[in-house]
Parts: structure tokens; C-alpha cells; sequence
């Protein structure tokens, strides 16, 4: 974020006139979040989705760098040599971690193939080499189970897993963070990674310099009379004189300026103050989130110009304008792809490309345009900017459709806006939808 980036040049600053350059370099890199997932492997939410309203989150799993799940098989010990061999492994495929290196959750594991293998949790990650069952099914699939079903909410349910002993690889953080009682870890789009909240109230927790002076926006999170010091969390004294949680040696607060869980208002107020975050989110270089008077928290290019997914229009009653009010489920994001806008669409819309030598990671993929190109997609959707926005703020491509009506040459494809339920396949509105990257799903 913008003001951890301030921070870091003023501490470089800091640097160049003290003695205590690298203790204070150290220090500073000691608070720093590590990264989510490494270069190649994606994040996934995993969505119940229904016919006419908003999709609800069930889990988040791992992908490769297309998205396509990740499996972890029983048979493997933790932080064990991998059970998968020889002709298991030509069927589950072993994740190659090719250079990289082991970080926090993330290991590799020297497999007597000689492959270098990635691990989450000490579990070694694999690829299905055949058709993975479908998983995030669409509204209405008979395949799906119903809401209530216990297998929604299983990775190793059977509903999930191509084979008996397989499980879909869940992302789960919070499994080895050890965390006092009255704080979660929890996704903070806004503030770009995965962060600390406050149990009670879901309300997101930010860090500050053990001897920085803050006003009274800033609430300090309290700690119990009896508590005692946790992993990286310590007890510090609050301004007031009581106990208040610190982490790795900053201390914590939360902010009145925050109204609801998943805000993050505090990232853009105070110079020095960051969201506590435990995992950082990749992002492109191309692109920031900055708080932009009037629209609140934004996806925005460097130059400053809005960002916007595309979809296929799908029926959703209630709010879409509201900050929670619209989100696409990943497999309806995939199906359009960067094909679904070419040729006289480009007039108005650009697709944001990426380098050559850019990699998927975490919410980010690297897909291939029909012109070539490359192009970056948001959790499933290829994102764009709107050819009449001018400055930042400008949100005039929001809320927009294009209809489809296929010819007879067969150019457009129809395909793209049909969806199945009920043992019937029909056309859900206009071809596709256009909305700003939602940035609180």
C-alpha cells in the first residue's frame, strides 16, 4: 500500500544520515508481511452460487498458475517424503517449485524422481492430469450439492476429489498463526493481503511504531489482565496506561473511521500506520489501490485510471452498486476469458496487459489474448480500462452492458451468455456486464 511505501523512503532517509542504518533496515523488514503464495501458484474463493441473488463464500483453495486446483494426497506424511510415485504420480502430478524458495507456510521437497516439489503445510501440492470434477458448479447444476450439504464446506469431500484419498488444497492460514482469542486472521482485499481483526467485531487491526503518539481515532486493542505473550503477539502498554497487544513489537489498534469488517479507511489516513497484515497479497506493478474522494477505495492503473472486470450478464437482484453488492464466481470468470472482448470492443475498452516475464500469483493470472497478448485476470476476470475515463476517479465504463445477438457467420459466440439449471439451458440477459474490480469479495 501507498503508505507503507512512504514509510519505507522515510526510513530510507533515516538511513542515510544514522549510524543505526542497518539495524533499522533490519527492523524494518521484520514487520514486513510475508507474501501469500509464491510466483505460479493462485488463490481461489470458492462460491455456493444461486439463481437471482448475491454468490456466498464458502473457502479459498489453491490453484497453479491457470487457476486449476491443487491436491494433497492422505497417503503423504507431513513434511515427509511425498507417497505419490510412479504411476500415481503420472496421474497426480507433482508440483515443480522449479527455483523457488521456502518461505513461512511454503516448503519444496526432493523427490527420488529428482523433481523439486512444492508443499503448503508441510503437504506436498499436486496437479490432476485428467478432468477435474467441477467443483464451483453453476446455479441450478443437478451435479451440485444442496445448500445445506455438508460436502459444500469439505475440500476432501468426494464432490471435490477426482479420487478416493485425494483433497482439493485449502489455503488456511489461520492453521498455524498462533493468535490470542480475541484476534482473527482474516482477507483484507482493500489493505492487499490477509490480516489481523478483531474477533468481536471483525473490525480490521492496524500497526503502529511501539512509541509512535496517535489521536484518539485510534482505539488500542486491549489486552486481558492475564494474558500472556503468544507466537509473535506481546502485551505493550497503551497511552492510557493498560495492556495492549503488540505485534511483532508494534503495537495494535483499531480505528473509529471503520464501520463495518473488511474496511480499511486507517491505511489512508495516517502516514506510519499500516493494516497488520501477516500475508501480503501479490499485485501487479501496473496497478495500486488508492482511496479516491467520493468513490472510497479503488483499483486503479499508475496512471491513475479505474480497473474493470467483464462477465457474462447473469439475473442478481438487490444492490450491485453497493461495496459487497456484486461479485463473479471464479468458473463463470473463466468461461468469458480474455476472448470475450476483441476486435470492435477494443475501441473503447484496453485490456491491461502484462511483461513477458510476468507470473500468476495469488488472485492474479497471466492469460493469453486471441491477439496474442497477455493479459491480467482478477480472480478469473480479464481486467480493463474504459477508453473515456480521464482522471482518477472517472468510473463512466461501471455498470455497463453489451448485448449480444450472435450471426450467421458465427463471430459471436451466444455460448458465452447461456447458463443451465433446472434440466434446461437458457440466454440470462444481455451478453456481458462491466463493472469496477470489486475489491470487498
Amino acid at each position: 500500500m501507498h503508505t507503507e511505501n512512504r514509510h519505507s523512503a522515510a526510513l530510507g532517509l533515516l538511513c542515510a544520515v544514522a549510524l543505526t542504518c542497518a539495524a533499522a533496515q533490519a527492523a524494518d523488514r521484520s514487520t514486513e508481511p510475508q507474501p501469500s503464495t509464491p510466483p505460479g501458484i493462485t488463490l481461489v474463493n470458492v462460491s455456493k452460487i444461486y439463481v437471482s441473488s448475491q454468490d456466498q463464500f464458502i473457502w479459498r483453495r489453491l490453484g497453479d498458475a491457470e487457476g486449476k486446483p491443487l491436491y494433497t494426497f492422505k497417503d503423504d506424511p507431513v513434511n515427509g517424503p511425498p507417497a505419490c510415485v510412479a504411476e500415481c504420480a503420472r496421474e497426480f502430478l507433482p508440483l515443480a517449485a522449479g527455483k523457488g524458495k521456502a518461505f513461512g507456510d511454503w516448503s519444496t521437497v526432493k523427490r527420488a524422481d529428482g523433481i523439486v516439489q512444492w508443499a503448503y503445510q508441510g503437504k506436498p501440492l499436486y496437479r490432476y492430469s485428467g478432468t477435474d470434477p467441477q467443483g464451483e458448479p453453476f446455479a441450478g447444476d443437478t451435479a451440485s450439492p444442496v445448500p445445506e450439504d455438508p460436502a459444500w464446506y469439505d475440500p476432501s469431500s468426494s464432490f471435490y476429489s477426482p479420487k478416493e484419498g485425494w483433497s482439493r488444497a485449502a489455503y488456511t492460514p489461520e492453521k498455524t498463526l498462533k493468535l490470542p482469542p480475541s484476534i482473527l486472521l482474516s482477507s483484507l482485499p482493500v489493505a492487499g493481503g490477509f490480516g489481523l481483526v478483531d474477533a468481536a467485531s471483525g473490525l480490521t487491526i492496524y500497526a503502529a511504531d511501539a512509541d509512535r503518539k496517535l489521536s484518539d481515532m485510534w482505539l488500542p486493542v486491549k489486552a486481558a489482565a492475564l494474558v500472556l505473550p503468544i507466537g509473535d503477539f506481546t502485551v505493550a502498554q497503551a497511552d492510557d496506561g493498560s495492556r495492549q497487544w503488540a505485534y511483532k513489537g508494534q503495537r495494535l489498534f483499531t480505528y473509529r473511521g471503520d464501520y463495518a469488517s473488511g474496511d480499511a479507511v486507517g491505511i489512508f489516513v495516517e502516514q506510519g500506520v499500516r493494516a497488520a497484515l501477516v500475508y501480503r497479497n501479490f499485485m501487479p506493478d501496473e496497478l495500486t489501490i488508492e482511496s479516491v474522494p467520493g468513490r472510497g477505495p479503488l483499483l486503479l492503473t499508475k496512471d491513475g485510471l479505474s480497473v474493470y472486470t467483464q462477465a457474462r450478464y447473469s439475473l442478481q437482484y438487490g444492490g450491485r452498486q453497493t461495496r459487497t453488492g456484486y461479485s463473479v464466481p471464479y468458473n463463470d470468470a473463466k468461461k468469458v476469458g480474455p476472448q470475450g472482448c476483441i476486435e470492435a470492443c477494443l475501441s473503447e475498452w484496453r485490456p491491461l496487459l502484462a511483461s513477458r516475464k510476468a507470473q500468476s500469483s495469488g488472485y492474479w493470472e497471466v492469460s493469453t489474448r486471441p491477439d496474442g497478448g497477455r493479459q491480467w485476470l482478477y480472480k478469473g476476470s480479464p481486467v480493463y480500462t474504459y477508453a473515456k475515463d480521464r482522471k482518477p476517479g472517472d468510473i463512466l465504463g461501471n455498470n455497463r452492458h453489451d448485448i449480444l445477438y450472435g450471426d450467421l457467420a458465427g463471430k459471436v459466440s451466444l455460448e458465452l451468455t447461456e447458463r443451465t439449471g433446472g434440466g434446461a439451458s437458457y440466454q440470462a440477459g444481455s451478453g456481458f456486464y462491466w463493472h469496477i474490480a470489486g475489491l470487498y469479495y
